[in-house]
């Protein structure tokens, strides 16, 4: 296995990624994906398969039978020829002929991200199953099948249970040009679609790819998308799971002549990305259970989290709960000490948020939430837990992930009589993802909600969705009543000032909302009802940004449509677009009234302005000003104040902008002066006449100044 950098998005610092090892990376291997990934995924992990031999820090075996048909044995998988190789054979074991298999998978877990390999698959009889898959372990499949696990769940790296979602990128259950897709759930109260798939010339080699995101899974063979799954229509669990390549014999073999066969695996590649706002918490709200009690599991057990020290002390619980039936208790009939913990890989490096719904008795000697291992050197964060009766939030903000990982925690140290629950945590990125669009010239900037670091009300949650007719995923709020809110991070590139669009997911059940930015409001209020569900483009209005950096945008609920049947809001993305244009006046084309001239001055400050040197009434300076793009603005004038100054009217196209302006004042300066809004037809070149109309009492001439013509567009 090897280890990669992790090159994150251009906005953001550029840092090594340590994946499972920590290592020096190695230079890139030459052996790359021969189908392009999907965008905006960097290479987080991969095995070439050079190295002639099974990296066993990195992958257990899958070496167990016999069972059905056959044996899988660690002897049937091998590395040569730079490609992994899972040979099947019928063979004498004990005097008795099995057909024999194998697979290899990892000890680490991996969440969303997208997962590639290239394979070439034996088919050349009936019975091998070679598969390319995600799939967590459990303590039961240590007993006959994965190699190592039992040291692995001892060691506490690894749950106790965590068989909760398959993700089959390929099966092929059997010979021929098809191969199987989707997936298979192991926890109550979810369904797994699946597809079925041709695959021309099954046994030459081909790309498989899936790609894993908080809202789709999606299935590749050869860079084509042939199988997506909606999880806005079929939701599915989540939680981090092993990876596994292997092979089984679990169907008749027509043909023992085409034996020995094997399927090869050319790589495997896993790629992380950025979904910031995303939850990488496995099992977070406490609510799959393992619903295997024929195997030994019941509500003792916490799905998808990993126990040390006394491990009874902590167990699910149907008796409290923040949402939902269950939530995750420590408590025990003498003095305990326990820790509930998750280890996370494939983190996207960046800024993260930890929280938590919690209860506690109080007392204990520690209660507390902490992560660690999110740098080199596993640094930690702790908050301590206090006494509360009712369920409390409790954080930890600004966790510096700059290695691709992090674990995750709860402690208790207490006496018989104390307790705590936990419920609803939450581990995800609120580094402002990457602007998905920019249009250099217009300074234009675009946002996907759904990528958006988000918080809402009280009592509230979002979500995001696909809509099937358009395959685009918008960000929702599911509020109920007036005052509710969704409130995004957004991560503004320059100050200045902007026209906000909202691209609106509208539909029947959706209300009316507010903008403010950074607490002031925005423009009008924008009513997201429709009879027929779609999308809507609203300019909301202009905001002026003082500095670059990440500034709140609140969407607040503030009533509904009398036909609308909820107060919902949904957005798919939110638009900026650079609405002042600063043209320097000593740049621009000029021409002034005949008889008369124009230079440029520098003062004392390094301030260059130009002004014109008039010496009474209709005389004028104009400038030549290449508009990008026709509308209505407002038209700033940055004035050169003084003694010698003169009072002007303004003139664009020909038709007079705003009221008069007084340059006079007597010591020196600058002053930004409001002219008004003009509407201005068509791009290209307009003609802006400054034509003084008198001069102040005291002034002592007719002169003009002017550092900048700014333009605002407003519509």
């Amino acid at each position: 296995m090897k280890l990669y950098p992790k090159w994150l998005n251009p906005i953001r610092m550029v840092l090594p990624v340590c994946l499972l090892t920590v290592a020096i990376p190695p230079v890139l291997s030459t052996k790359q994906a021969s189908a392009a990934i999907p965008d905006g995924y960097t290479l987080y992990y991969a095995d070439e398969f050079n190295d002639n031999t099974i990296n066993e820090s990195d992958w257990m075996y899958r070496d167990a039978g016999p069972y059905s048909k056959g044996y899988n044995k660690k002897e049937n998988v091998r590395e040569s020829d730079g490609s992994l190789h899972i040979d099947m054979k019928k063979e004498q074991i004990n005097g008795t002929w099995y057909y024999t298999s194998g697979g290899i998978v990892t000890k680490k877990m991996f969440g969303y991200g997208y997962y590639e390999t290239r394979a070439k698959i034996f088919n050349g009889t009936t019975g091998l199953h070679g598969a390319f898959w995600s799939m967590g372990l459990s303590n039961h499949l240590s007993q006959n099948n994965i190699t190592g696990l039992a040291t692995e769940i001892a060691a506490g790296n690894l749950p106790y249970y965590n068989q909760v979602l398959e993700i089959d990128g390929f099966e092929n259950p059997n010979s021929g040009d098809y191969i199987s897709t989707g997936t298979v759930v192991h926890v109550p109260g979810y369904g797994g679609p699946r597809k079925g798939v041709s695959v021309p010339a099954i046994g030459t080699w081909h790309v498989y790819g899936y790609e894993w995101t908080p809202s789709a899974i999606k299935f590749y063979v050869d860079g084509t998308l042939v199988h997506t799954i909606d999880q806005t229509v079929t939701p599915q669990p989540f939680s981090p799971a092993n990876f596994w390549l292997t092979s089984l014999v679990g169907y008749d073999v027509s043909d023992d002549s085409k034996l020995p066969g094997d399927t090869q695996f050319d790589y495997f590649h896993y790629y992380a990305k950025n979904y910031s706002g995303a939850n990488h918490v496995g099992n977070s709200a406490m609510e799959y259970t393992a619903n295997e009690s024929w195997r030994g599991y019941s509500d003792q057990d916490t799905p998808s989290w990993i126990e040390t020290g006394d491990k009874t002390a902590s167990f699910m619980t149907t008796t409290d709960a923040h949402t939902g039936a269950r939530s995750l208790k420590h408590a025990s009939s003498s003095n305990y000490q326990v820790t509930t913990k998750q280890n996370l890989n494939g983190l996207a490096n960046g800024n993260y948020q930890l929280s938590a719904w919690v209860k506690s008795s109080g007392g204990q000697a520690l209660a507390s939430m902490s992560v660690s291992n999110y740098v080199y050197g596993g640094a930690e964060q702790h908050v301590d837990i206090p006494a509360s009766s009712t369920w409390m939030q409790v954080t930890l903000n600004d966790i510096p992930v700059t290695n691709g990982q992090a674990t995750v925690a709860f402690t208790s140290d207490a006496n018989s009589t104390q307790w705590l629950l936990v419920d609803d945590v939450r581990f995800s990125d609120t580094t402002s993802p990457p602007v998905e669009e920019q249009n250099e010239n217009e300074s234009e900037y675009e946002y996907q909600a759904e990528a958006l670091p988000v918080s809402v009300s009280a009592e509230d949650y979002q979500s995001s969705y696909t809509d099937t007719a358009t395959g685009k995923v918008f960000n929702s709020l599911n509020g109920n009543g007036a005052g509710d809110y969704i409130q995004y991070s957004v991560g503004v590139p320059q100050p200045g000032t902007y026209s906000v669009y909202a691209r609106d997911r509208v539909a029947a059940n959706k209300g009316i909302y507010q903008l403010a930015v950074n607490g002031a409001d925005v423009g009008s209020t924008v009513d997201q009802y429709a009879a027929s569900s779609g999308f809507s483009e609203s300019n909301i209005g202009t905001v002026t940004i003082g500095s670059a950096g990440n500034q709140t945008f609140r969407f607040t609920v503030s009533g509904k449509n009398t036909a609308s049947s909820g107060y919902t809001l949904g957005f798919d993305s939110i638009k900026l677009i650079k609405a002042d244009k600063k043209y320097d006046a000593e740049t621009l084309p000029v021409t002034v009234s005949g008889g008369d001239a124009q230079t440029n001055y520098t003062d004392s400050a390094g301030i260059t302005f130009n002004s014109l040197l008039g010496n009474g009434i209709g005389d004028y300076i104009q400038y030549t000003v290449a508009l990008p793009q026709p509308g209505t603005y407002t038209v700033y004038a940055g004035d050169r104040v003084a003694a010698n100054k003169g009072i002007y009217q303004l003139s664009v196209n020909g038709t007079n902008a705003g009221t008069e302006v007084d340059q006079y004042a007597s010591t020196s300066g600058y002053s930004e002066s409001n002219l008004g809004t003009v509407t201005i037809g068509s791009a290209g070149n307009q003609i802006f006449r400054f034509t003084i109309i008198g001069k102040n009492v005291a002034s002592s001439s007719y002169g003009l100044g002017f550092d900048y013509i700014k333009l605002v567009k407003i519509n």
